[in-house]
């Protein structure tokens, strides 16, 4: 498991958790406000609360178990960043809004930034936007907006496996990483570009002691909702088949 965190410091919240299963090849993105009970709050402030030992118990209780983890300071992916240039693709073009500097507050003011289709060469700032912004400036907007971010942080990891982009410059510091066991960097390091990524996605919101979060649905609750907005949108369509055609 791989997490970063959102400021440079140890108490700091996971705002990113990756899980990594070699044996299906594939890297699973977990929202960072899923509810855990074993921590009694959103499981991005699981490692702040209990480090490594209860961070991966708030991944077991999602069905995630994890034997070993890397945590990042955020100055850590800064740094391995600093210098990179690469070309994303945009299925289509989207705009958010966005702090005015990539370590404020969205409160504290917002300026809006575009990607528009069909790429987008990142580097800088524009890295970090596309990383982290959450808040859609588009109507209608996504309904969960981590979920739009995760989407493009796929993306950018997608092509950096792609371009054999050199991970390990994350560790360069000792200070900015903390690792369970060093089994999880023999891991990580067998990550390839044709690997499965996926989301944990099957969420819903609800409040839960005063804060905004997410809850796993059941497999069952959550095929039937894919269904019925399946036979919602295929409604929608047949009823645009239907409508009749203006005469020429």
């Amino acid at each position: 498991m791989v997490a970063v965190l959102d400021r440079d410091d140890w108490s700091a919240c996971t705002d990113n958790i990756v899980v990594v299963d070699a044996d299906r090849r594939c890297l699973t993105w977990v929202p960072r406000d899923l509810w855990s009970s074993r921590c009694a709050a959103r499981i991005n402030a699981a490692f702040a609360r209990g480090g490594h030992p209860l961070l991966q118990a708030a991944l077991a209780e999602l069905g995630l178990p994890v034997a070993s983890s890397l945590v990042l300071r955020r100055c850590a992916v800064e740094r391995a960043l600093a210098t990179l240039r690469i070309t994303v693709p945009v299925p289509r073009t989207r705009r958010y809004w966005y702090p005015l500097a990539p370590r404020l507050r969205l409160e504290d003011g917002a300026r809006l930034v575009t990607f528009t289709a069909p790429q987008e060469t990142l580097a800088g700032e524009r890295l970090h936007q596309w990383l982290g912004a959450r808040r859609s400036a588009d109507r209608p907007a996504p309904p969960l907006p981590d979920l739009d971010r995760i989407e493009r942080q796929q993306v950018l990891v997608r092509r950096l496996l792609e371009e054999r982009f050199a991970f390990a410059a994350v560790l360069e510091d000792p200070g900015a990483a903390a690792i369970s066991d060093p089994e999880a960097l023999a891991l990580l390091a067998r990550v390839r570009a044709d690997w499965r990524m996926r989301t944990l996605d099957r969420v819903a919101p609800f409040l839960c002691e005063g804060q905004q979060a997410l809850r796993l649905r059941s497999p069952l609750s959550h095929a039937l909702r894919t269904l019925l907005l399946r036979l919602r949108l295929r409604g929608r369509g047949l009823l645009r088949g239907l409508r009749p055609r203006s005469e020429a």
